[in-house]
């Protein structure tokens, strides 16, 4: 039976005790976990852990590890998404399934068509959380607070692309052997403005793109994080 992953803030010892109220809640009222059952368990690094309930109620748990598994990436690629901020629902999904998929940071960016300004962060690191457990990631991804586009970059040590219609074809220009770290910019439904286009020249940021169908921004950044991370 496949067992269930949860991420824990807690170091990893031989016995690991929890007093995190909602995750306590989550085990007896949601999985019905009792004593002696067993569960895997990450923390960030580039293990998961697998162990049984010596103690498990409402006030604390204590589970003793037994088990531990080296999980290898499938690429070495660190991906970061600019995605402008669109409907909080379509937003959400992207979180969600480019989590799963591998991205390592999302980057909400305020770009001149973007329909909104803001986001419920803590959600959004909720939606990643669960989207890691249930993946088999062993990291969750950055999820930053929205900045304004020049800015959300300005820092950025990696290699920046801007998704778009006319773009080279991303297939004939991506390499993993050369690309480690990257940016992708993703513009809003009505696409990147004439003056954002200029400042991506200015700043030599290449454009690429996913082919002639028309795609929404969701489809899009779901499809590119695809291309670029599932080998």
């Amino acid at each position: 039976m496949r067992l269930h992953r949860f991420y824990i803030n807690e170091k990893i010892v031989k016995e690991i005790r929890i007093n995190d109220e909602k995750l306590l809640h989550q085990w007896l009222k949601v999985f019905r976990f009792k004593t002696s059952d067993r569960i895997i368990v990450f923390n960030g690094g580039d293990s998961e852990y697998e162990g049984y309930f010596k103690i498990l109620s409402k006030d604390e748990a204590v589970l003793v590890i037994d088990k531990e598994r080296k999980i290898e990436k499938p690429t070495d690629i660190e991906l970061h998404l600019f995605q402008s901020i669109i409907k909080k629902d379509n937003f959400e999904l992207i979180v969600e399934k480019c989590t799963e998929i591998g991205a390592s940071a999302f980057h909400p960016i305020i770009s001149e068509r973007s329909e909104k300004k803001n986001l419920n962060i803590e959600r959004l690191n909720k939606i990643a959380k669960e989207a890691s457990e249930q993946s088999g990631k062993t990291t969750l991804p950055k999820i930053f607070e929205p900045e304004d586009l020049k800015k959300a970059i300005s820092d950025f040590d990696g290699e920046l692309f801007t998704l778009d219609f006319d773009g080279e074809y991303l297939k004939d220009i991506f390499s993993s052997d050369k690309n480690k770290k990257i940016g992708i910019l993703i513009g809003p439904e009505g696409g990147w403005t004439e003056n954002e286009k200029d400042f991506f020249e200015d700043r030599k940021i290449r454009s690429i793109s996913l082919g002639s169908q028309i795609l929404r921004a969701e489809t899009a950044v779901i499809s590119v994080s695809a291309l670029i991370l599932l080998k």
